[in-house]
């Protein structure tokens, strides 16, 4: 019986450090999130800039 429990200790013990394990993200994946991320803060900051105006200083002729 102390067998049996022994193993079964060992089998789960197994499954939950396979269950933590996670399959790092490809060079692709990573690649593909952080150009989205860029591209999402290039439209935040172009939206700013155009909701802000151009100043009447850079307006004047020299």
């Amino acid at each position: 019986m102390l067998r049996v429990m022994r193993r079964a200790f060992f089998v789960l013990a197994g499954a939950a450090a396979l269950s933590a394990c996670h399959k790092e993200p490809s060079f692709e994946e990573r690649y593909d999130a952080a150009s989205e991320k860029i591209e999402q803060r290039a439209k935040a900051i172009d939206a700013q800039i155009s909701g802000t105006g151009t100043p009447p200083a850079e307006n004047a002729a020299p």
